[in-house]
């Protein structure tokens, strides 16, 4: 009796309440929390992958990854929340790109599928799932994210052996955008933004313009090769754009490099705590509005 009212009264609080899990998805971890109203809960979702169970983003482990989402939906009662997933950092591949002004199409997703310009992306844009987001700025500039097809079927049906509502698939890249917009959009014109991801392999680049990607790189573990590829990618992209007079560095987690970092940049580095999100990832799928 007890079971067959909570499967009817079920329903009925899904919808007074509504919940979505945000869900950060790497190779070797997984991180989810939930988001109810307008608000974050803590962080219920944290923990590692069995190695191989996904490779560069692709997931391997289908059956077993669909378990364990599974098996954590039903242990935080999450059975009726829409989940937003992050893709992946491997997973996805992505460019800046700009239309003459006077031929913007109607449809750039399928434009872009028609004209497949020559972007050195390991698929064709036709065999490819496509995110695209305006960006900030008076020339009609978009952040292309492409993943292949056939990985982001996997993703679904992943969701699918779970059981879960599965609302969006969003690029990690695009979250991560979305958390720091705020922080940069009003930025001098003359500064550069140096955001790092510290990762377990080292970490990643992301030289910003205002709220605008311009440059992105992959960093190596060891310390001083890290700064000392952070040095050498600044002084390319100087090289490029003469125009920068100031910079801003901005981790997204604590570095051990910092310091040296510090030193040779001759700038502080700032934290980003994105409290009550997780991270930077989870806080931008909160916020990010769904793809064109």
């Amino acid at each position: 009796m007890k079971d067959d009212l909570e499967d009817r009264l079920r329903p009925i609080r899904a919808q007074l309440f509504p919940r979505q899990l945000l869900l950060e998805l790497h190779d070797d971890t997984m991180k989810g929390q939930v988001l109810r109203g307008t608000g974050p809960e803590p962080v219920s979702i944290d923990v590692p992958l069995p190695p191989l169970t996904c490779l560069d983003g692709q997931p391997l482990e289908k059956e077993p990854l669909g378990d364990l989402i599974g098996d954590l939906m039903v242990r935080d009662g999450l059975l009726d929340a829409v989940v937003l997933a992050s893709l992946p950092e491997g997973a996805v591949e992505w460019r800046v790109v700009e239309w003459p002004l006077e031929a913007v199409p109607d449809d750039p997703i399928q434009a872009l599928r028609t004209i497949d310009p020559t972007l050195s992306f390991s698929v064709p844009l036709t065999e490819a799932t496509i995110d695209l987001r305006p960006l900030p700025g008076d020339t009609p500039r978009m952040l292309l994210a492409a993943a292949p097809r056939k990985l982001v079927e996997d993703w679904i049906e992943v969701f699918n052996l779970a059981g879960a509502q599965l609302e969006r698939l969003a690029p990690a890249q695009s979250c991560r955008l979305a958390a720091v917009h705020a922080l940069l959009e009003l930025a001098p014109q003359d500064e550069l933004t140096l955001l790092i991801n510290p990762l377990p392999s080292g970490g990643r680049l992301l030289l910003l313009r205002r709220a605008e990607p311009v440059f992105d790189w992959p960093l190596p573990q060891a310390d001083d090769e890290l700064v000392r590829e952070v040095e050498r990618c600044l002084a390319f992209y100087r090289r490029q754009d003469p125009s920068i007079r100031r910079l801003r560095l901005l981790l997204s987690a604590p570095l051990p490099s910092q310091d040296q970092l510090q030193e040779a940049l001759g700038v502080r580095a700032e934290i980003l705590t994105p409290e009550p999100f997780g991270s930077l990832v989870l806080q931008g799928l909160a916020t990010l509005e769904p793809a064109r």
